[in-house]
């Protein structure tokens, strides 16, 4: 338990922060992970957490993620473990192993970390929760709307969401900036103070400075003003998805072998903002991409489907299946593969473990190995004959398109044997199965636990 602090503040905070979990439905986990990174928001959280698990008798840990970028990191590291632990929030250290690229260091060391919380929240089976307040919030749709983002782009940083079956949530994303840093006070915990926020070489230290500059002048645009826009733009997004949730429940079939079959003549009466909601969703899905493609690469493929071509975007292929004439979409079908690309994509895997495979499949394996696509297979051998792969295909992966045959996920053992997955959906061959893949596609839902996910594939 946590040590006994100032009463009447402190039960304050407790109050608003079990009203932000129950909001977000949140208060229906089992279990919490918190990203901490030692900074007063971060540290913060895991408090306030630790606070509401003790009093709802639920599981919460803080996960470090060190970086290595700095020499002294470790030491940083195990200083916020420590100061965590007398505060009785147990926490653990994990670094990040692979190795550092000569540019782009800071987007490296975001994604990596990102990556480590995923699949340490899903291990758990826990919530992964970040500290994003209001300031957070309002500092990205300014970069956004500086950028000239649309609608989707303006709602901001999203208070729920789902991603490779985790609950991502961020329940003090309402809070003003200093709620945090004042509940350490409270709490009597220090916490790190991190040099790059005043360092302008960075794009939100520069916003975040601008912004400020704006609040003292009595026409410019405040913080609080932007945090409105995004309000709106995040209403106007759901309101959309929700209608083509509803609109395109019958011409979207996706497939638990990693592609979708989409019905166009569903699609082209859509305006622009909700046909580019719509692809983007699905691309992303698909694809397992980071970053949704531009406005500008969306109306090009519109631009292309309606004229019954085939399209690339996002790392996803657009393939024709059928078209009726010059005239009109209707009865066009096409279907939505993924694309594995210039790079050979390898992941290594141990026995009994899971990971995440291109970022839209879960794979477990009883046998140590590497995951790559079917399709690299040639590539990953060096241009060794590979004569004997087709006819070995197991039966049910005939009936697969060979796009998306192409981009499944296959195991190479230690011992050069090829090991295909056990698709969801597919019956079994034989008794043992040694490899299973889940397509995360065909979770609907934009918000699902982690257990209804992994319980079908354990």
């Amino acid at each position: 338990m946590l040590p006994s602090v100032i009463a009447s503040p402190v039960a304050e905070f407790d109050a608003r922060f079990a009203a932000a979990m129950a909001t977000l439905r949140l208060d229906s986990c089992e279990s919490y992970l918190t990203a901490l990174s030692g900074g007063a928001d971060s540290t913060g959280l895991a408090l306030l957490t630790q606070r509401y698990a003790d009093a709802k008798c639920k599981a919460h840990k803080a996960v470090i993620v060190n970086h290595g970028l700095r020499d002294c990191s470790f030491d940083e590291a195990r200083r916020v473990q420590n100061r965590l632990k007398e505060h009785g929030v147990v926490s653990e250290i994990i670094s990040i192993s692979k190795p550092r690229p000569k540019s782009a260091v800071q987007e490296w060391a975001r994604l990596n970390r990102y990556r480590i919380l995923i699949s340490a929240a899903r291990q758990r089976n826990a919530a992964l929760l970040f500290a994003h307040h209001a300031g957070d919030q309002a500092e990205t749709v300014a970069m956004r709307l500086l950028k000239g983002s649309g609608p989707s782009g303006l709602a901001g940083i999203p208070a729920l969401r789902s991603q490779y079956g985790v609950i991502i949530a961020r329940p003090v994303l309402n809070w003003p900036s200093d709620q945090l840093s004042i509940f350490c006070s409270l709490c009597n915990c220090s916490y790190e103070s991190d040099l790059s926020n005043e360092d302008r070489q960075f794009e939100r230290v520069r916003v975040r400075q601008l912004l400020t500059s704006l609040s003292q002048q009595a026409d410019g645009p405040s913080s609080l003003q932007i945090q409105r826009l995004s309000k709106l733009a995040a209403t106007l997004t759901t309101a959309a998805d929700e209608a083509n949730s509803n609109h395109l429940s019958d011409a979207i079939k996706w497939n638990h072998a990693g592609y979708v079959r989409v019905m166009i003549a569903d699609l082209v009466c859509l305006p622009n903002f909700r046909w580019r909601l719509a692809m983007r969703r699905m691309v992303t899905a698909v694809s397992g991409g980071i970053y949704a493609p531009s406005s500008a690469a969306l109306d090009r493929v519109r631009r292309r489907i309606q004229a019954g071509q085939s399209a690339t975007v996002g790392g996803c292929h657009f393939t024709p299946v059928q078209t009726l004439g010059e005239l009109g979409c209707k009865g066009k079908e096409y279907l939505i593969f993924r694309e594995i690309g210039r790079h050979v994509n390898v992941t290594h895997i141990c026995g009994g473990d899971e990971v995440v495979f291109a970022g839209c499949w879960l794979v477990k394996s009883k046998q140590e190995g590497v995951l790559h696509a079917l399709g690299d297979m040639k590539r990953i051998t060096n241009g060794e004959q590979l004569g004997d792969l087709a006819k070995n295909l197991p039966d049910s992966w005939r009936l697969i398109p060979h796009r998306a045959r192409q981009a499944i996920p296959v195991l190479t053992t230690l011992d050069g044997r090829l090991i295909y997955p056990q698709l969801i959906g597919d019956k079994p061959r034989g008794s043992i199965k040694m490899v299973e893949a889940k397509f995360f596609g065909i979770a609907k839902n934009s918000v699902f636990l982690a257990d209804k996910l992994i319980g079908k594939i354990s």
